[in-house]
């Protein structure tokens, strides 16, 4: 038998499924994969997009005028939008392993009847 404090809490989450929990790591995920980059390896290049976790597009550090300039900003924009976008492929994964973690959590949570564990004796089939 439940409180009555354990009912209002209870009817509030009740909306939450574990389909609205996958959905909301799904899109989370694909933000955190198709969002742009943004870097600035240079006081004038501040907030530039590489590209996104799939695609690298390093054209606006192709542009700068002198050579040894453009080796040493397309240099450190690469190494710069690397590290990035391994950051942002380990937050996705983050996100769907406790997205995972919730939905598993959930359902065993609500898949369990309370009967059969209050019975403490064998299954009688």
């Amino acid at each position: 038998m439940t409180s009555g404090i354990d009912a209002p809490k209870r009817r509030y989450l009740s909306w939450l499924r574990p389909f609205h929990v996958v959905l909301l790591g799904t899109v989370v995920i694909a933000i955190l994969l198709l969002a742009p980059i943004r870097i600035g390896p240079g006081n004038h290049e501040k907030d530039t997009s590489c590209g996104s976790a799939f695609d690298m597009d390093l054209s606006p550090w192709r542009s700068v005028p002198h050579d040894s300039e453009q080796a040493y900003y397309l240099d450190l924009a690469y190494k710069t939008c690397t590290i990035r976008r391994i950051d942002r492929l380990a937050q996705a994964v983050g996100v769907l392993s406790v997205t995972f973690l919730i939905v598993a959590f959930m359902t065993r949570r609500s898949g369990s009847p309370r009967s059969d564990r209050s019975s403490g004796g064998p299954d009688p089939s």
